[in-house]
């Protein structure tokens, strides 16, 4: 990486993690760009080169990828063994980001659908990426039916993530949200998995 795009990606960094903390203790609606580029050490101007809105910032959040190069998505998938362990994980991860962010997690889904984001989007949720990736590996290991693509499995995975998210978040994050979620998938994946 060249000086100049190392100084950028650190630039854009501070700026994500600025906001992310703001956004945590503060509150998405009463933070400001000027806090946000000031807490970042730079120009209010400069948050302009890299996000048009704080919404933009909140879905970057969402989307973060610059540190998960090919080889820790490597390492995880051999470090993580079978299909249901690989997609369980990755729920649990996903689940534990939104329990730390719950109003960050409801402004990147609304800035999702506004923005028609999707996994063949160039900022395609990393989230239905590594989901279709397992199943991928599961189709090629032969544990997981062919009958359906890899994508259209992520995608509904994906849906019943969001669905059971965006309940726990508008009932008042009352229900143990990662074994509701997780008994969801597990239900799904029944009918998924080859019967051996």
């Amino acid at each position: 990486m060249k000086l100049r795009e190392k100084q950028k990606a650190e630039v854009k960094l501070a700026l994500i993690r600025a906001g992310e903390e703001l956004f945590r203790t503060k509150g998405f609606s009463e933070t400001t760009i000027e806090e946000i580029a000031g807490k970042a050490g730079v120009a209010r101007i400069t948050f302009y080169n890299y996000f048009r809105t704080k919404e933009d910032l909140a879905l970057e959040l969402l989307y973060e990828t610059d540190e998960l190069t090919s080889v820790k998505v490597d390492d995880f998938f051999e470090a993580t063994p079978g299909t249901v362990n690989q997609i369980q994980a990755i729920i649990t991860s996903a689940v534990e980001w939104t329990i730390k962010r719950p109003e960050l997690f409801m402004i990147a889904v609304i800035e999702k659908m506004k923005h028609g984001l999707t996994p063949e989007h160039p900022n395609g949720n990393l989230f239905r990426r590594m989901i279709t990736e397992a199943f991928e590996r599961g189709q090629i290991e032969g544990v997981i039916t062919r009958e359906r693509s890899p994508q259209d499995l992520a995608h509904d995975i994906d849906g019943l993530y969001m669905v059971h998210m965006v309940r726990w978040y508008y009932y008042g994050k009352q229900n143990d949200l990662l074994s509701t979620l997780l008994s969801a998938v597990n239900t799904y994946l029944s009918g998924a998995l080859i019967k051996q």
